[in-house]
């Protein structure tokens, strides 16, 4: 791929089905996954949910998703995923205070801030048809999520150890 960099993620980095109790919890236990991995620092949770509160990242797309990023505190490239059980509500990214029900979120980090919007605009092309998202929420298992997603965003992603078996 080029022109950006890859955005390093395993099956560790997944979280599926699982129950938060609102977007800063997930954002919260999300990015205590980057940090187990070593991709981020102490400061990268205070400063994606202060990110957050001031832009916020739910896009109402055919399937609502959120995107919450921020370089503060990290040191790779890195992405992790929720599939929440229910849809966590996330504040509309245009800032007018409306509510999205996210049934995806997409929380991540690059230590070059310019490289961000290069990332967010990959992922709303990828998402703008509903299909793609409709694949992603239909994955049983970690590692076919992060084969789906890798083939939906061309190549972007460095999965370790990647299986479609994995869980």
């Amino acid at each position: 791929m080029t022109g950006v960099l890859r955005m390093r993620t395993n099956v560790r980095l997944v979280l599926l089905g699982r129950k938060f109790g609102g977007s800063a919890d997930a954002i919260g236990q999300m990015a205590r996954l980057a940090l187990a991995e070593g991709f981020v620092n102490d400061l990268f949770t205070e400063k994606i949910l202060e990110r957050e509160l001031e832009f916020p990242t739910g896009l109402p797309m055919p399937v609502p998703l959120a995107i919450p990023h921020v370089s503060d505190g990290c040191s790779v490239p890195f992405v992790s995923i929720a599939v929440p059980e229910s849809p966590v509500a996330f504040k509309h990214m245009d800032c007018s205070g409306d509510e999205i029900e996210a049934r995806i979120i997409f929380l991540f980090g690059m230590p070059d801030a310019g490289g961000q919007l290069t990332v967010l605009k990959k992922f709303a092309r990828a998402f703008a048809d509903g299909e793609a998202v409709g694949r992603l929420l239909a994955s049983e298992a970690s590692g076919a999520l992060l084969m789906e997603l890798d083939d939906i965003l061309d190549g972007l992603l460095d999965v370790e150890n990647p299986t479609k078996e994995s869980v």
